[in-house]
Formats: C-alpha cells, sequence, structure tokens
C-alpha cells in the first residue's frame, strides 16, 4: 500500500511523532491509522528509557487554582525544546498533572508519589512514557507545591504565569472573616504580592524565617570584607547589622520594597498594613512557591 504524505501529516498531527517515525508505522501498520498509533506507542515505550538520559530543560511550568481560590498548585515539566512544550499533547498533560496536584497533598510533597498515581486509568509514570515515545523527546515531572486554607481559617490562594510558563507562582493570603476571603480587594492584593514575588524573587516571607546557619554564614562573609578590618567590635557589629538589613530586603518578602510604588519606599510590610487598614482585619502571607523553568538544570553539550 501507498502512503500518502497527506496520511503522514494527519499521524504527525495527532502524535507529534517525527515524519520518518510515521511514515515507518504507517507501512508497518498497512496504512491503518489506528494500528500506526499502537505501532509508535510500542515502539515509544521501548525507546523511552534511550531518551530519558537526554538534558531536559524546557518546558513549562504549571498552575491550578481551585473554583473556591482556597488552594491552587504548580507543577514543572521538562522536555527539551520549545518547540515540543507548545504542541498540544504536552500542554494537555501538564494541565491534567498540575490539577492532579491541586488535590493531592501527598503527591505535591513527592514527585515520586506523584508518578505513581493514575490518569486517564493509568500511572503518571506510564502516561510520561507514552508521552516520551510520541514527541520524541526527555519528559520529565520536575517538581510540584500545593498551597491551601488550612480548614477553619480564611483567605485565598492565587497564581500568577510569566511568559507563558517560563515563570511560576503561588501565593497564600490569610485573613480573618469569610466575607473578606470571598471578596474581590483581597484577591487583586495577592496577585499584587504574586507579582512581586515574581520579579523580586524572595526567598521567605519575613527575616525570621531565614535558617541561624545561612545568617551566621552571610556575617561571617560580611566580617571577611576589607573595608571593615580593624574596626573595634561595637563598630563592626553595627556596620555588619545594616549591612544584613539589605540582606533581608532582598530575600524577605515582607522587607523587599514594592515593585509598583513609583517611589521605591514603599515596602511590602506597609502594603499589608494599608490592606489591613482598609480591609478591617488581620492580612498575612502564609506562604508562596516560584519555580523559574530549568532553573538549577546544566545542560550538557549535545544536548
Amino acid at each position: 500500500m501507498t502512503i500518502s504524505a497527506t496520511m503522514v501529516r494527519d499521524l504527525r498531527e495527532k502524535t507529534g511523532a517525527g515524519i520518518m517515525e510515521c511514515k515507518a508505522a504507517l507501512a508497518e501498520a498497512s496504512g491503518d491509522p489506528e494500528k500506526a498509533i499502537e505501532v509508535l506507542r510500542k515502539r515509544g515505550l521501548k525507546t523511552a528509557e534511550k531518551k530519558a538520559g537526554r538534558t531536559a530543560a524546557d518546558g513549562v511550568v504549571a498552575a491550578w487554582i481551585a473554583p473556591g481560590r482556597d488552594a491552587g498548585a504548580l507543577v514543572e515539566v521538562n522536555c527539551e525544546t520549545d518547540f515540543v512544550a507548545r504542541t498540544d499533547h504536552f500542554a494537555g498533560l501538564t494541565r491534567s498533572l498540575v490539577a492532579l496536584v491541586g488535590q493531592d497533598p501527598a503527591a505535591a510533597s513527592d514527585v515520586n508519589v506523584l508518578l505513581t498515581r493514575s490518569l486517564n486509568g493509568k500511572p503518571v509514570a506510564e502516561m510520561v512514557k507514552e508521552a516520551i515515545g510520541s514527541l520524541g523527546e526527555n519528559i520529565v515531572v520536575r517538581r510540584a507545591a500545593r498551597l491551601a486554607i488550612p480548614p477553619g481559617a480564611q483567605g485565598v490562594v492565587v497564581s500568577y504565569l510569566h511568559a507563558g510558563g517560563k515563570i511560576g507562582v503561588l501565593v497564600e493570603v490569610r485573613c480573618a472573616s469569610d466575607g473578606v476571603a470571598r471578596g474581590e480587594a483581597l484577591g487583586r492584593l495577592a496577585k499584587e504580592l504574586a507579582l512581586q514575588i515574581c520579579s523580586a524573587e524572595p526567598a521567605y516571607v519575613t527575616r525570621d524565617q531565614v535558617p541561624a546557619e545561612l545568617l551566621e554564614k552571610e556575617r561571617e562573609i560580611l566580617r571577611a570584607q576589607p573595608d571593615v578590618q580593624g574596626k573595634p567590635a561595637a563598630i563592626l557589629d553595627k556596620i555588619i547589622q545594616g549591612r544584613l538589613e539589605k540582606f533581608f530586603m532582598e530575600r524577605c518578602l515582607v522587607d523587599q520594597l514594592f515593585i509598583r510604588d513609583p517611589e521605591g519606599k514603599q515596602k511590602i510590610r506597609d502594603v499589608l498594613k494599608a490592606a489591613e487598614k482598609s480591609l478591617g482585619e488581620p492580612v498575612t502571607v502564609a506562604g508562596f512557591a516560584r519555580f523559574r523553568l530549568g532553573e538549577g538544570i546544566e545542560r550538557r553539550p549535545g544536548d
């Protein structure tokens, strides 16, 4: 049977496989597109382990928010190229995964647990292997995060995706009453905070969350700087404390300058205080997650 270009094109659009792979699968399946898909899937499962060794540093960060805004999730799924990241197959897989994470706290805390969960009647690990075979690239479910308002508490969880999923942010903001939690004002505040986290890259909400060993290491670095050598101990301590303030302004969300303040004077703690005054009740940031696509992945020569 003659395998036409149209048949190859149609199969490629359905599966995302390469032209020559589609042509060979159609030939083996005597032109039957459904059997050809089975051929590709079988070949994909056999070759997935070979492709799994290649560096996957592209992909997407996806977000999910519960209808009541009381929970949210992020997931980073990596592939090798932006081309595959933009396919419907890859996008559909990431949407399904992040929704699964949003509804399963255990899956959010451990990717290995997530890989064992069922998706469309199959383990996630098997779905990933099939995607590797179909799309022709290594695919890695790298990390996940979930935030949720605890029972009896009030607040919202919002997300923000930057540059089509190159950066993803999740932030949880607590308040005191159900009315404020359901209102638009708290949601707008949380969105502003998500933008801040995306842009300013804090590592902690408040300075008391900074690990003691990290602070001591920072003090050691500051003490070793040439311009403080020979200073009296009392003066040195004041200099170190002053420079630690800059450290806190870089690393801690509430100490950061608000990026939307045109005068560059207002801090996030001031934004929160203004919100409390406007809403008439306490407002706090309970936590956040920030994923930057490919963060910490080293591309190897040839990948």
